[in-house]
Parts: C-alpha cells; structure tokens; sequence
C-alpha cells in the first residue's frame, strides 16, 4: 500500500513540543508536521503560530502518537479539531494487546523498534525533554535542536504509519475502527482540557495538616482493631485480630498474610466490620504519596491515558487523578458557584452487554427487568415470583453476589469467601446460574476457549486483544473481557457525541461520565448526556439493546461524595475542625 491508495489528498504526520506543568493547560513550545502525500515539511516555532498550516477537512488525515496531545495543543492555538486522525499508539497496543507480559505503555521508541525502524537515542530524548521542560528562554541553537528533536519524532512516526499501513489499513471496517479511536483521543484532549472542579481550600487543609491528624485518625480507628505500632500497621497484631474475630484471611505460598489493598478491600465487602480499617490503610498509603494534578485554576487535570488497558479502557495515574484517589478524597470535587455536576452511569452496564452479546434473552429479560438480581433469584427458583427487595433480601444478596462474581470470572470459592456463603451453596447457585442462562455461558466459554488458544478476541468496533505465545494468560480474565471492552466502546462513542455537541465532559469514570454546566440548565444537560450514552451502548449492543444509565446531581456549593467514602471524609474533617486547621 503506497499513501496515494488512501482517500485522502494530504497525511500530515505530526508531533507538538510542549511544557505541560501539573494541573494546567499545555504551553506550546513548537510544532513538525510532514505530509506523506506531497512531502512537504513544516517546522513551526512558538512565535509562528497563527491559523492552522493545513486544511482541517475531511480528506486531510492527521496521524500522531499518544496523539490526545497533539489535540491538546490545537485547542491551546484555538485550532478545530482534525476530522479524521488517526493515534498509532492505539493501533501499535491494538494489534500488540496481549503480545507480551509487560504492563508499561508502549512509547514510540519502543514501537519503532518492533517494526525496525531507526530511532533517536533514548539518552538523547530524555535531554532533549529537559531543555523543553525547562520552560526557556532558548538560544537559537537550542531551538534548532529542539526543532530536530520534534523533526526526528515525526519521521519516526511517519515511518511508523508505512509500516502499519497493512494493519490499519487492510479494509474499510479495520480503517473505520481506527478512526474512531482516532476521534475519541480528540475527544480526550478536550476532556483533559475541561478537567474537574476541586474545593482547592479543603485540598490545601488536608495537605498543610495531615501530618497533625493522622495519630488523630489512627487512634480513632485503631481502638477497634489494636494492630497499629504507632503510625506502623503491626502485621502480627492483625493476625492476632482477625483469628479472635474469626475473619478467614488468604495468604501468600510463604505463608504470610496478603496484606495488598485489593484483598484489604476484596475482605471488606465480605466482612464490612474491617472496612474501616481497610479506609484507613488506604488513606495513609494515598495522602504520602499524593500528587493530585491541580492547576491554578481549581481543576484537576492529568492524561487520561486512553487505550492503557487491555480492555481498551483508560489508565490514568491513581495518584494524580481525583477518581483514582481514595474514595473518601473525592469529596475534594465541587462545582464552582452557579454550576452543577453530573454523575451518569450505565446501570448494571456488564450484564447488559453479556445479555445482548450472548444472545440470551432470558438473561436481558433480567436485565430489562430493572433488578437481575432479584430477576435472577426468582428465575432460578431461589425466590417465589411475588419476591420483591423488600420482601426476600437474603434471596436477592445471594443472587447478586453470583451474578457479580460471574461477571468478574469468580470461582465458586471466591464467591463464597466475598459474600460469606457456604462452598456447597455457592456451588449451586454457580450451577442455577449456569442452568438459567445455558445461552450466555456457552458464548463465554467460547470467548474463553478462544483466548486460552491463541485466537484474537475482538468488540464490536475492533479493540482486540490475542494472548502472545508463552505469555501468562488467567483464564477467569478472559470470561470478563468482552464485557469491559465493549464497555469501553460505550464510553468512547458517548464521549465522542458528547464533546462534539459541545457538552462540559469533565472526566469518564469506567461505565460513568462526569459532566458540568450552568445550574438552571443541568436538567437539559443530563437529558443530553443520557440520550447520547443510550444511543451509544444501542450501537454497541444492536438495535434496541439500550443499556439504560442512573443519575447523581450536585449543585454548588455541596460537593460529590462516594457513598463508601462518606464516613472517611467525616472523620477526617471532624478531626481537623477540632485541631481548628
């Protein structure tokens, strides 16, 4: 394939240097941009910029790396958002996705290298950020070095583009499906560019005075448990607790408790009289290491990091963005006077897309029903048919806690440890489970079969993922795949539509946007925001498969709280109202 087969009369490869300090807007430092059609060249330095260079239509195809920054810059200039792009380092971890065991992102150089292209010296790159980073002034030598710099990582890329070409261009589907990851990384510099309000007052409180309150904290808690030394969680004090407290705790082959956050809160939901110790851990653990990204302005702002996991979802840092933080710290988001905020999830959004993907109607016949859980319960003869929440609790936890581990690949083990259930009542409602919905499982043991063999597992609009050979594969994982990356699917059309309709997306959140407007207009905003994450989940499902969404509003000056976090916050701010800080 040669540039002139595609349908497009210019393929700009570029690539902006810029300072982006945290929490802030990007300041653009200079732009190369290199035509693969015509071979035209552009080096721009930060005092040329006025209208954009080239025509922003849709037969002119821009292609970036991790380009959701380059969008950035446009906005930074004032320039519309290219039609039609394209980000390589969403189609390199696409066809890469589960080729190897690493977690890291994938950078240029890295990529360049699998396809033998020649690349800058790292040692090299890494100076060169740091004369940018550097904010200036720069001698004019020091700008032409800056200017090869940006020159030799748009050759990469350009390189990098003729060698994909086969991949994302083999077919009109394949060529769409990177295109519409292309429009959603524009999606993403504008949401990184909206970012989230933060009562930046409160923020500055807990930072100034969590050295003070901390002992405060500890010793609030800890009179339940005795496990602390100090300001040191004692590991043998908590065996000792949780043996008199007859809590069933995993440990590591060594022997040794597990002592990980994810088990800490896997233990909570099955033994909620540890949560808040589990909160405390937490918090400890996050306020050391806190660097929440906020600009001068009051808004959170820090990479979404789209396509960073293997599902296809966002991976942005837990420590520099506010959803990633203790849920106690979200609290911190608050809208500023006379606006509103609005949290708009998908509900029970996995089992809609397992319903409608598998084929199985009796398990959207649950979903439909607006509770599956309770729907599972008198599917399954756990609970008679005039069973309601109310009325049969008990039925519908025990059904809840099967239709969630399923979602999540659990074994019957697992499932009996988190919702404290004996191993031979798990295991029957493992298998009532399996007997209601014969269809769903027989789609997902295929999606597993698949992957334990080799073969490419792919959405609906062609995010895939392929175990590489001698990779470690966890077989439950793939169970649930298909449900996360259509699910993110979702949230990348709803985003796309969103934006573009001009709507204020402050931040996705997994099956949930956060968005923000005017407070006499937020009830049109929602109306908006729902229709178009219904619209978007009907394109991903089929027609009528609509995944329906639930809404929370807050008006200034109340700020978000996350309902296991409530009891944090109060805490914390009761003990710095007492120490007057």
């Amino acid at each position: 394939m040669t540039p002139n087969a595609l349908p497009y009369t210019a393929v700009w490869a570029l690539d902006f240097e810029f300072i982006a300090r945290d929490g802030e807007h990007p300041e653009v430092v200079c732009l190369v941009a290199h035509d693969l059609i015509s071979s035209q060249w552009l080096r721009i330095w930060q005092d040329g910029f006025t209208t954009p260079p080239f025509p922003l239509t849709a037969d002119t195809l821009f292609v970036g790396y991790s380009a959701a920054a380059e969008w950035s810059c446009f906005i930074a200039l004032g320039w519309p958002m290219p039609p039609r792009c394209i980000d390589l380092f969403a189609e390199f971890t696409r066809v890469t996705n589960g080729a190897f065991d690493s977690k890291m992102f994938p950078s240029l150089l890295a990529a360049a290298s699998h396809f033998g292209i020649t690349t800058t010296d790292a040692d090299h790159k890494g100076a060169m950020r740091d004369l940018i980073l550097s904010g200036g002034p720069w001698d004019d030598a020091q700008r032409r070095g800056i200017l090869n710099y940006c020159t030799a990582d748009v050759r990469m890329t350009a390189d990098l583009f003729r060698a994909m070409w086969p991949v994302v261009c083999r077919d009109p589907a394949t060529l769409g499906g990177a295109l519409l990851r292309g429009r959603y990384t524009c999606a993403v510099a504008r949401m990184e560019w909206n970012g989230t309000p933060i009562d930046v007052a409160t923020l500055a409180r807990l930072n100034n005075s969590w050295d003070d309150i901390k002992l405060d904290l500890i010793a609030d808690i800890d009179q339940h448990y005795g496990v602390f030394d100090g300001t040191k969680f004692d590991s043998i004090r908590f065996t000792t607790y949780i043996e008199h407290a007859g809590i069933p705790w995993p440990r590591l082959p060594s022997g040794a408790l597990m002592l990980d956050d994810d088990t800490f809160r896997e233990r909570a939901k099955s033994y909620p009289a540890i949560a808040p110790l589990r909160e405390l851990r937490h918090a400890l653990g996050k306020m050391r290491d806190n660097s929440l990204a906020v600009g001068q302005d009051g808004r959170n702002r820090t990479g979404l990091m789209p396509f960073g996991s293997k599902t296809g979802r966002n991976q942005p840092s837990n420590s520099r963005f506010i959803f990633g933080a203790s849920r106690w710290l979200r609290s911190l988001i608050q809208p500023p006077p006379g606006r509103a905020l609005a949290y708009v999830d998908w509900s029970s959004q996995e089992i809609a897309i397992a319903a409608a993907l598998s084929g199985d109607d009796t398990l959207w016949e649950a979903y439909n029903s607006g509770d599956p859980y309770m729907t599972f319960a008198k599917q399954a003869g756990l609970a008679p048919e005039h069973a309601t929440k109310a009325t049969h609790k008990g039925e519908r936890q025990r059904a809840k806690a099967i239709v969630l581990g399923v979602g999540y690949g659990m074994s019957a083990e697992s499932m009996a440890v988190q919702a404290g259930l004996h191993l031979d009542e798990a295991r029957d409602l493992l298998l009532r489970h399996k007997l209601t919905y014969p269809q769903f499982w027989a789609w997902a043991t295929q999606n597993q079969n698949a992957g334990l063999l080799g073969l490419t597992l792919q959405t609906t609009y062609g995010w895939t993922w392929q175990a590489g050979f001698g990779t470690t594969v966890n077989p439950r994982s793939l169970l649930n795949w298909p449900m996360q990356a259509n699910g993110a699917e979702m949230m990348r059309l709803a985003c796309c539509e969103l934006i573009e309709q001009g709507i204020m997306v402050c931040c996705p959140v997994h099956d949930a946007l956060l968005v923000e407007g005017d407070a006499a207009d937020i009830d049109n905003l929602i109306a908006t925001t729902r229709v178009a994450m219904e619209r978007a989940s009907e394109l991903v499902l089929g027609a009528g498969r609509i995944v329906r969404t639930d809404v929370d509003v807050v008006h200034y000056p109340d700020r978000y709280a996350d309902e296991a976090g409530v009891g944090m916050w109060d805490r914390v701010m009761a003990h710095l109202d007492a120490r007057g800080l």
